[in-house]
């Protein structure tokens, strides 16, 4: 465990207000792009506006202005590719904060509300702990962990198919074998419960 890698949480804001933080960050970046492209939009027209003006007043001294569709073609299509262009530049933008979550993405701030930490060795989960005692909250009962685990298997980063309970001796610990297609047993999850029930942590060993 010697690469192991410890996702640290600072002491005055939990994983989860850090999280919620960086999503208005996104909001806020997002709302400036979208004013950038409409202000934008007003200058383009404006600039057409002014040009079509000044051709006009320079033919004027000759009488009325003749009226040149190719002219005004050209523009329209021109104002057009501008606009399709800046429409196809914030589409990206969005399209890049709209990023589909990660099924590690909903089990940490989804199913664990943002309330565990986790440290990761290799690309794995190698355990998760209740980190918002400080905050007045509580931790989590998670009643059925047979199907917690299964259903997080590829989040966790382990390939086992199923689970089965493990008889302990000690109350203040629940652990199930993790189960591959061949019936090998690969590894085996501790969950650490509390005298409510509650997880304050799960660990995985092999």
């Amino acid at each position: 465990m010697g690469n192991a890698k410890v996702i640290e949480f600072p002491k005055d804001k939990s994983f989860r207000k850090r999280f919620q933080d960086k999503v208005q960050e996104q909001k806020a970046v997002l709302v400036l792009s979208i004013a950038s492209v409409a202000l934008m939009t007003v200058f383009v027209n404006q600039w057409l506006v002014d040009n079509s003006e000044t051709a006009l007043g320079a033919r004027g001294n000759r009488g009325i202005a003749s009226f040149e569709p190719g002219v005004f073609a050209r523009d329209v299509k021109w104002e057009h590719e501008i606009a399709k262009k800046l429409s196809s530049e914030k589409t990206s933008f969005v399209a890049a904060l709209a990023e589909k979550p990660t099924l590690r993405d909903d089990l940490i701030f989804g199913y664990l509300e943002g309330k565990y930490g986790m440290k990761i060795s290799q690309g794995k989960i190698e355990s998760l702990e209740f980190i918002d005692a400080q905050a007045g909250e509580k931790a989590l009962s998670i009643s059925n962990k047979a199907n917690f685990l299964t259903k997080y298997a590829d989040a966790f980063g382990l390939e086992y198919s199923e689970v089965s309970p493990v008889q302990t001796a000690d109350a203040s610990e629940q652990v199930f074998n993790l189960i591959d297609d061949s019936k090998t047993i690969v590894g085996k999850a501790h969950f650490g419960i509390d005298s409510e029930g509650r997880v304050h942590s799960l660990r995985f060993t092999q």
